[in-house]
């Protein structure tokens, strides 16, 4: 049985539609992150701004006692992440991240973590920073190309979106970020097969790329290629172990080969990083698991559970017969 993320989920007999419409869209990422000071001790009252590619200020903080700080509300694109200490022995810093439009997450929603080491102010200190950064020195004619790509994405036009990828990657073909939204892009337009392509191009560029290694898991997921699946989904787990929607496609992948203990395994863990509002399709699945063991009772919990967190889910009225047609079974 496929299970493709575009397609109907069938859970055994049920018939049930997977919450997979909205799997696609503009990623709203949360940053948040540790300042330390050259004596890895967590500095507070520094001052942090975000900053957009043209330099107007997007969001700004202040780290708390124990050196912490969030950016919430932030859509994908190029910014500067401004560090000012209060302490005048210290020396500020700014750090440019991209953030590209995942194309993933069940609930279009990322979170991204950047620690900073600062230096004394003429010490000679190393500066760490922890996270999803990947540096390139990108040309600004592929930069440009790039960013009119995430413009279209947000606007709708894939096809666009796409062509201005392509074209970066022409002026760039080793451009990371450009490579893994054009694969997670022929993901959404379901061209699976150029999806692993790219993505596979996008690893060799960056091997750590936890969600090159999850979109790739996913397209070899829409292809019926579990085992492939599988160890790409598990390669972006010890990336980054707080991927839900790896742990979510993961359990999807081991239903396919029966692998029903290590499945219920995985979802219950991305409903436990996701929550009801990201991996709320952890239910349906669960749902499918339970029902294949004839566990009835478990598999109607969790179709109202699915239910009651989502009650204006268009396929309500499919699970609720379902629901149903599990309760004459018991």
């Amino acid at each position: 049985m496929s299970l493709k993320i575009r397609a109907l989920l069938l859970i055994a007999n049920l018939s049930v539609i997977a919450a997979s419409s909205n799997a696609f869209g503009q990623t709203v990422y949360e940053i948040e992150g540790t300042v330390y000071g050259p004596e890895a001790k967590a500095l507070p009252n520094v001052v942090m701004t975000l900053q957009n590619h043209a330099g107007a200020q997007v969001d700004q903080d202040i780290t708390k006692s124990d050196g912490r700080y969030r950016f919430s509300g932030v859509v994908a694109g190029v910014y500067y992440i401004s560090v000012k200490p209060a302490e005048t022995g210290i020396q500020s810093q700014v750090q440019r991240i991209e953030l590209i439009n995942s194309g993933v997450s069940v609930a279009n929603f990322s979170k991204e973590r950047f620690d900073f080491t600062l230096k004394n102010a003429g010490g000679a200190n190393p500066t760490t920073i922890t996270g999803t950064i990947f540096a390139q020195d990108i040309p600004p004619e592929a930069q440009k190309e790039f960013q009119g790509a995430l413009n279209s994405i947000a606007k709708g036009d894939k096809n666009d979106g796409i062509n201005k990828l392509q074209r970066a990657l022409e002026l760039f073909p080793s451009y990371f970020l450009a490579l893994q939204q054009l694969g997670l892009l022929f993901i959404e337009v379901a061209k699976d097969n150029l999806a692993i392509e790219t993505l596979k191009k996008a690893i060799a560029v960056n091997p750590r790329a936890a969600q090159s290694h999850l979109g790739l898991g996913i397209a070899y997921l829409n292809i019926d290629h579990a085992s492939e699946a599988i160890s790409e989904l598990n390669l972006a787990l010890s990336l980054d172990s707080r991927l839900f929607n790896a742990h979510l496609y993961l359990g999807m992948a081991l239903i396919t080969i029966g692998k029903l203990d290590e499945a219920e395994k995985s979802l219950k863990e991305a409903y436990s990083i996701g929550g009801p509002v990201q991996a709320r399709a952890a239910h349906l699945y669960l749902a499918s698991i339970y029902d294949k063991r004839k566990e009835y009772q478990k598999a109607i919990t969790e179709l109202e559970s699915y239910l009651r967190e989502n009650p204006k889910a268009p396929n309500a009225p499919k699970i609720q017969e379902a629901i149903t047609r599990l309760k004459a079974k018991r």
